[in-house]
């Protein structure tokens, strides 16, 4: 017989049922086509089993945007990136370049998320996954290039560099998801040639 759950282990299971199905519909139909009421309705719970853990909507956006990029976390840290800082944030791109190949799940992360979120908040989430973990793979990166690396300010330079990489994957993620599979090698091309570029 298996040990009987806690409540809060319960809790846990149904919010992670939601925030599961949430994003299954949101990437099936679209945000704005998603309704409280059929994401409950395809749980088998209540309106209101929702409603206490969200206070709507596009709260449960916010943390199915968590769970998406939780899951190229996960991805990510299973890739066998051998060498230095520059193959590991290459390696990185170029999955997260392979996820952008899924058109309803970019649409959902990239369309969906910023348009009701608002860019700022996108961003900030984005930043809180990723500008870190890109941060000191841009140090490293510096550091091994020596003088030859970008001409830029000590860690603001590094935290600018960082941004940067992440703007630029993010608008090869949106070229990805317009343009499907085909567009995933030479996005990664690109991608490369960029980091070549700066750390040479």
């Amino acid at each position: 017989m298996s040990p009987r759950r806690s409540n809060a282990e319960r809790t846990e299971a149904t919010r992670a049922q939601l925030t599961r199905t949430a994003r299954e519909l949101f990437s099936e139909r679209g945000y704005s086509s998603t309704t409280i009421a059929e994401i409950a309705e395809r749980c088998g719970l209540t309106t209101g089993a929702l409603y206490h853990h969200w206070a709507g909507k596009e709260a449960l956006l916010v943390d199915v945007v968590h769970d998406i990029h939780r899951e190229l976390a996960v991805r990510i840290r299973a890739l066998d990136a051998a060498g230095g800082p520059v193959p590991r944030l290459l390696a990185s791109g170029r999955e997260f370049l392979a996820f952008c190949a899924d058109p309803a799940a970019a649409r959902l992360l990239l369309l969906d998320a910023p348009a009701v979120l608002g860019h700022e908040r996108w961003r900030q989430i984005d930043e809180q996954w990723w500008l870190s973990t890109t941060v000191r793979l841009v140090e490293r990166a510096r550091a091994a290039a020596g003088g030859a690396g970008p001409d830029v300010d000590g860690a603001e330079g590094s935290r600018q560099l960082a941004l940067a990489l992440l703007g630029a994957l993010t608008a090869l993620g949106h070229e990805v998801a317009m343009k499907g599979e085909a567009a995933v090698a030479g996005a990664g091309r690109t991608y490369e040639a960029l980091l070549v570029s700066l750390f040479r």
